[in-house]
Formats: structure tokens, sequence, C-alpha cells
């Protein structure tokens, strides 16, 4: 719920507070006051564009950092969600950040009307997954999410109808996102048909955010992702301007709807804003900043590299007309667990061989996770006995070939 849904919250505070009278200055803030505000925000993105190309394209395809970070706005937002009223805006003061170097920043938009919407939360996420794939967000190696309020929903309900993209995802961090749903979206689906009200409210009966929940945790892809959390500790106000001589504040998500289901080991983080605020940090000491840089720091970027390694063993002999034969021959490889290495595939094969017959290649049966791949082989020794002459006997060598994979974390 971002700063355009001020006056929807004195829409609210006017149903449920009849009594008060629309003074002359109100009527002005409701009617013209409001028009030239948006004629002034959109000639200011016109002339960004023209000036400055920024929002205007989409992300390049060519040169993409191993990791992007996403920008998801809440309700009835824009990508001017994330500025505070001294200029700062989020975005770029990641982008301008040389700990975030090897990211790369997208800022997300979808179409939220300020009032009597028609989309469903699932058709946004639809249209969220669209217009980020038309960014390329999805190419990065790593994907991760701020996400604020709705967005936060609309980023789950969208990694789940899209495993494949899922699997590049590392955490999503949420800010005021109503997992347990808000009172305040219970009062205003009183008088707007908007159906995301219903799915954002705090009604027992909300299926939508029960659902969601128990679908995340039950799929795998989505349960490894991992979800921070912060909420807000500031009433928000009715309105701007005439809305403080209301006195109707509201405590747009509490604190255990925005923190349910977050992760246990990273405790839920304090920002001393509004429900508007809490994305708008006007500096990087702030505390929303220094959340997700702690998070992000904690979760560092995987750099991924596979390197082939062989060991050969020696000394399989065999006699004349017998048979050398194993089901479990254990060929182990060194691995630097510092680095995360593991083997993800191993092959076998004959080497060296000599007298020998019915050599079938080798099989790899199984890789322990310590490194010891099982090897079943078989081979005959060659001809027969020749009396006093003897028979030479057969030797071979089995050579495995291990591929490792590392992965090490990548400072920034």
């Amino acid at each position: 719920m971002e700063q355009h849904h001020l006056l929807f919250f004195q829409r609210v505070i006017e149903r449920f507070y009849p009594y008060v009278s629309p003074s002359k200055g109100l009527y002005c803030v409701r009617k013209g006051c409001v028009l030239r505000g948006v004629g002034a925000v959109l000639w200011a993105l016109v002339l960004s564009c023209a000036v400055f190309g920024f929002g205007c394209s989409p992300a390049r395809a060519d040169g993409l950092k191993p990791r992007v970070i996403v920008f998801v706005h809440g309700l009835h937002g824009d990508r001017t969600t994330w500025r505070s009223s001294n200029g700062a805006y989020w975005p770029d003061l990641v982008r301008t950040d040389p700990h975030f170097q090897n990211s790369d920043v997208v800022v997300a938009e979808y179409p939220t009307p300020s009032m009597r919407g028609t989309y469903s939360t699932t058709k946004l996420a639809e249209m969220l997954w669209q217009s980020l794939n038309k960014q390329h967000v999805w190419e990065h190696r790593e994907v991760v999410f701020i996400a604020h309020s709705l967005g936060g929903l609309l980023t789950e309900e969208m990694l789940l109808n899209h495993p494949s993209d899922a699997a590049h995802v590392v955490f999503v961090v949420s800010y005021a996102t109503p997992h347990e749903g808000s009172f305040v979206a219970s009062m205003a689906r009183i008088y707007d048909s908007d159906p995301l009200l219903t799915d954002l409210s705090s009604s027992d009966d909300n299926s939508f955010l029960a659902d969601l929940e128990q679908r995340w945790r039950s799929v795998p892809y989505a349960a490894r992702i991992h979800r921070y959390c912060a909420y807000e500790t500031q009433d928000t106000a009715s309105g701007a301007g005439i809305g403080r001589y209301l006195h109707a504040h509201a405590r747009v998500v509490s604190y255990y709807s925005a923190t349910y289901g977050c992760d246990v080991d990273t405790p839920p983080q304090k920002v001393n804003a509004d429900h508007i605020d809490i994305v708008k940090p006007p500096g990087r000491q702030s505390d929303a900043y220094t959340f997700f840089a702690k998070v992000y720091r904690n979760n560092p970027i995987i750099n991924v590299t596979q390197t082939v390694r062989d060991n050969k063993v020696s000394g399989l002999y065999v006699s004349c007309g017998l048979t050398n034969t194993s089901d479990d021959l254990q060929v182990p490889v060194a691995l630097d667990f510092s680095q995360h290495e593991q083997v993800i595939d191993a092959t076998a094969e004959f080497v060296d061989t000599a007298e020998v017959k019915d050599d079938t290649p080798p099989t790899v049966k199984k890789i322990d996770a310590g490194g010891i791949a099982h090897i079943a082989y078989s081979f005959k020794g060659r001809g027969h006995r020749l009396g006093l002459f003897g028979c030479p006997t057969g030797h071979a060598s089995i050579v495995v070939h291990f591929k490792v994979q590392s992965m090490v974390p990548l400072i920034e």
C-alpha cells in the first residue's frame, strides 16, 4: 500500500466517520490538487525518459551480472515507491554501492488502480512474471527480491507458478507484507470491490493467504528459498495534509502479519517508519537499507565451477582362464570441503590392459557424499595353461573420472 493509497485511506475514514464534513480545502485535495499532482508526475516520467532514459527500456540481455536485485512495489504503488522525501532512491543507492557491484538492479511495475481495480492476485502475479521475463531477470544465475506489502505476496505467487524460474531465487526480503492480512483491507473492501482487498483482508475466511502459505511450505523448490521480513513500527496517517487533522491513524500491517512464515534464524527487522515510508530509506545507514545489506552479505553470490579429476587403480591381476571381478571396488577422490566441493558424476574405464579378455567397461554403481565411487567390474585372463612354459598373467587398471563441482562465495 503506497502513497497513492493515502486517498484510499482518506475515503475509508470518511466512510466510518460520517460526522467529518469535507471543507473547502479538503475538496481541493480530493479534486484539483490530486489531478494537478498526477499531471506533474506524468510529466516528470516523460521528461526522465526523454532526458535520462530512466525506466523506459528493459535491461540488456548481454553482459548480465551473476545476480539481479528486483524491487517489487505494493498496492497502488509504482517505481516511485522507493523514493525518500530527501530525494534518495533506493534502487539507485544499491546501483552505486560497491557492495552490490556484481548485481544488476531491476525495478518492477504492475498495474494497481487506486480505486475499484479488477485484477486478481493471480493475474497480477502472472503480469509481474511477464514483465520480469522481458527484462531478462530469469537469465541471471541468481535472483533476489526486495518486496513491499502486496509485492511480497505477488512474488511468492509468481514463484509458485514458475518452478524453473524459482530455482534461480536465493531469497526474498519482504517489508510490511501482510502474510496474515490487514484489517485496513478488511475495512476498505466493504465499499470497494477490488478483488485484491479480499486477498489482503485479515478475515478468518481468507482462503488465498492460507492456500499461499500451505503451497509455499509444501513444495521443495519454494521451501528452500529464504524469506526475511521487516515490519513497520509507526501508524500510517489517513491522508496527506488534511489527514493529520482527522487524528485517524492506523497500523496497516501488524507485527505478526508482517513476520509470519519468515526464516527463524534471522530475526525480523524493526523499521521506525509507517507503512509507506518503510521502503523509502533516506540513506545507506537507514534500518531498511542495512537490513537488506546484511541479508545480502549473509547470502553471497556463489561461483559454481566444474572440473574433472582422475584416480587410477592399478594392480588388478588375473591368472590364465580365470576371472577377476568385484561388485564394490571403492575409489575415492580428494575434496576440499571448504570450497563446498562435491562429486556430481563419475565414469570409469579400463586402461593398461594386457593378456585379458571379456573386459566389459566398469560401471559406477553409486557415489558417496564423501566422494567415494563404488565400481563394479569384471575381466578374464586370456589363453590356457601351456604345461612347462606356463601362462602369462593378465593385468589391468581402472581410471575413474570424477566430475567435481565447487561453490565458492564471491566476496564483494
